[in-house]
């Protein structure tokens, strides 16, 4: 590495070791990393058991709102609010299998104590953070077009009411 440039990556960067270096299936993990990880693994599968039960509930209450709307008379109002919950289903779906696979790289990961082992089972909990992540950007964004569309139809109510609108 030259003196020079001090932003100038030395000759023993990641990017220019051997591939037998990048090898991350022979190293080892520390035992307090596989303890926490085994502290935080029942959780986990608490919440991954719960979010596969809710999913459950939600397709079944998707199967009944979309068949009762088909078999009776109010089909639309029906058909959105099971779109909706099919919906939620799935991301709920994507949600536990996530954390479900958390859980069980974990597992493997106190097995093999290998550094791949570790690196799966972040990448697991980075996924399904990323997705939690997603959701609550995109329920932010269904809120915030909710509330203008609610103050636009109250606004649009109050015109159409007004003494002397034509209505």
């Amino acid at each position: 590495m030259s003196n020079d440039n001090p932003f100038e990556v030395s000759s023993d960067s990641y990017g220019d070791r051997s591939e037998a270096d990048r090898d991350a299936s022979s190293a080892e993990v520390s035992s307090r990393t596989i303890e926490l990880l085994n502290q935080t693994r029942p959780w986990v599968q608490l919440i991954g058991v719960l979010m596969w039960i809710g999913v459950v509930f939600m397709a079944l209450a998707t199967i009944f709102l979309v068949g009762a709307s088909l078999m009776g008379g109010g089909v639309a109002g029906g058909l959105i609010i099971g779109a909706v919950y099919g919906f939620m289903t799935f991301v709920y779906w994507f949600m536990a299998k996530s954390l479900t696979g958390y859980a069980k790289r974990i597992n493997a990961l106190s097995a093999s104590e290998s550094l791949r082992d570790l690196e799966d089972a972040l990448e697991a909990q980075k996924n399904f953070w990323k997705a939690v992540g997603i959701i609550t950007l995109v329920m932010i964004a269904l809120y915030v077009i909710m509330i203008v569309l609610m103050f636009a139809g109250v606004g649009l109510m109050q015109g159409l009411f007004r003494p002397g609108a034509g209505v």
